[in-house]
């Protein structure tokens, strides 16, 4: 059902009430003015994503399936990774405080130290193109990883490609391994 409650009183004629009339003050002075209120700004829900982060993102979605960059066993970049870098050193001139660490990684086959010794070696070249492309060096510290941190299972053979890869990590700038 549907109630409605309310009282309504109405006054007529004589008896009714009647506000009295306003009363000038003697002294307006006395009276403090009226405080002003104040608003707080209200903290934001969500903090805004460091510009690292971003950039990082998007080398990120610019590297996924990008798995030659380089001549088998070798530290010599390939045309392809030349244009996919040129990219990255693009994305890197968007915030030149932001700094990287380049890892690189190989796949599992052959020696350990030689795996981790090309990886270091293709850190090396990613940052020398990138410092040849206008990036600052103390912004990129190369480190090579070898074999250690495989992204996928190193068998079958598309498995061992996608693992010869080039990683960006957030880093310090001026971090030199």
């Amino acid at each position: 059902g549907l109630f409605i409650l309310g009282t309504v009183f109405l006054f007529c004629g004589e008896g009714s009430v009647k506000s009295p009339p306003p009363v000038a003050l003697e002294n307006p002075a006395e009276i403090p003015p009226p405080i002003p209120k104040i608003i707080e700004p209200r903290p934001s829900p969500v903090p805004p994503v460091p510009a690292s982060a971003v950039l990082k993102k998007k080398i990120d979605e610019l590297l996924m399936g990008t798995t030659m960059m380089f001549r088998i066993n070798s530290a010599i970049l390939l045309p392809e990774g030349k244009t996919v870098l040129n990219s990255v050193a693009t994305i890197l001139q968007e915030d030149p405080t932001v700094a990287f660490e380049v890892g690189g990684h190989t796949d599992n086959v052959g020696p350990e130290h030689s795996n981790w010794v090309l990886s270091e070696q293709r850190a090396k070249a990613v940052v020398e193109y990138l410092i040849s492309k206008g990036i600052v060096a103390d912004r990129l510290a190369p480190k090579g990883y070898g074999a250690s941190r495989p992204i996928i299972e190193n068998s079958p053979e598309e498995g061992r490609q996608q693992n010869r890869q080039i990683e960006f990590s957030i880093g310090t700038k001026g971090e030199q391994p």
